[in-house]
């Protein structure tokens, strides 16, 4: 497969630089009357960290993601998202999908691609600020974190009805909405049990840079191992639900996104509160100070919660590229604690 998509991807690369236009930076190409396009990114971090005295350090390339989209008409458009630099053949495919918009009010999406749960697990990385998914994010979403559940990248196989609605004078839409049914077995993974998993999302813009956000997810998972809090074992379902509220605000030049969310599995309660800023302090050379807190309580009955403090800078250095470096200390109740230092090349094309 990986091969075989290479091989595609060389051959046809003359023709997308040659079709490329100078007034647009995506590569493309038009095949009558249909486009084909070309996105991609790779991101590389250097990693330090120390937990209890005990140091690491590692060089990687953590993700090197191609998106093509094929614009079939006005209407229909499809997509595909693989990850070549993935170590395990069952997360090389991340999203596969095809949405058809009837009009403004109403698209259907069907295929494999996001949970539309909380704000942040719908973001791609290139966009995060943190360099890393938030802790209470990854585990509720079904990112990372949870080995009951496992780890899916948030992904999941199922269709959504959605729209926007109430546009305002300037043009922007004040309402988003969606509704949508998921195998709930994660990305690359057929079903594994009978039940299916609801999501449920509303985005409110009182003006075009801000986003008031909530959204619930009602679900059941399979246990993949036994729950380390004796609620079910490996090999049962469970129930497995979440709600989230948050905004994100573009107010240049401040970024702001917090989020608030608060989860189940089979019972045991769990939340997350996160805040993230952008601080656009050097214009010209296009440099900004993140500060970022995460508050994660994994088990609220146990009071198992930890606090990540993360400050750092990113330089853009062209358009969508970008150098990051950013230092965490977490702090959890139990365990020990870590103190990381991240930088990250991101090239995007």
């Amino acid at each position: 497969m990986k091969k075989l998509l290479v091989t595609f991807l060389l051959v046809l690369t003359p023709l997308f630089v040659q079709a490329q236009s100078a007034q647009d930076e995506l590569i493309h190409v038009d095949v009558k009357d249909m486009r084909l396009t070309v996105e991609g990114y790779g991101q590389a971090n250097y990693n330090v960290t120390n937990t209890g005295g005990e140091e690491t350090n590692k060089l990687e390339l953590s993700r090197f993601m191609l998106m093509l989209r094929a614009q079939v008409t006005p209407e229909l458009m499809l997509f595909v998202m693989p990850d070549l630099a993935s170590k395990t053949s069952e997360k090389f495919l991340h999203e596969y999908w095809g949405i058809y918009n009837f009009n403004p009010y109403l698209y259907v999406k069907v295929g494999q691609y996001k949970t539309p749960f909380s704000i942040e697990n719908e973001k791609s990385p290139t966009d995060m600020g943190n360099i890393y998914f938030h802790d209470g994010v990854g585990y509720m979403a079904g990112i990372f974190g949870d080995p009951t559940y496992g780890n899916l990248a948030g992904r999941d196989l199922g269709v959504t009805i959605g729209g926007s609605a109430f546009p305002a004078k300037d043009g922007h839409k004040q309402l988003g909405y969606s509704v949508s049914v998921f195998n709930g077995s994660g990305m690359n993974k057929t079903e594994n049990n009978t039940q299916k998993d609801y999501v449920l999302r509303l985005n409110y813009y009182p003006i075009k840079n801000l986003m008031i956000s909530t959204s619930a997810y009602l679900g059941t998972g399979h246990a993949l191992v036994d729950d380390p809090y004796g609620k079910f074992s490996a090999g049962s379902n469970f129930s497995r639900n979440r709600f989230s509220v948050g905004f994100e605000a573009k107010l240049a030049p401040l970024y702001l996104r917090s989020e608030y969310l608060r989860g189940w599995n089979a019972g045991t309660p769990s939340q997350c509160a996160y805040a993230e800023a952008w601080f656009h302090v050097f214009k010209k050379q296009n440099i900004d100070l993140i500060l970022d807190y995460e508050y994660f309580d994994k088990n609220i009955h146990l009071n198992d919660d930890a606090n990540n403090y993360m400050a750092g800078v990113q330089w853009w250095f062209h358009k969508k590229c970008r150098i990051s470096s950013l230092f965490q200390f977490k702090d959890p109740k139990y365990g020990e604690i870590t103190r990381r230092w991240v930088t990250q090349l991101q090239l995007r094309f």
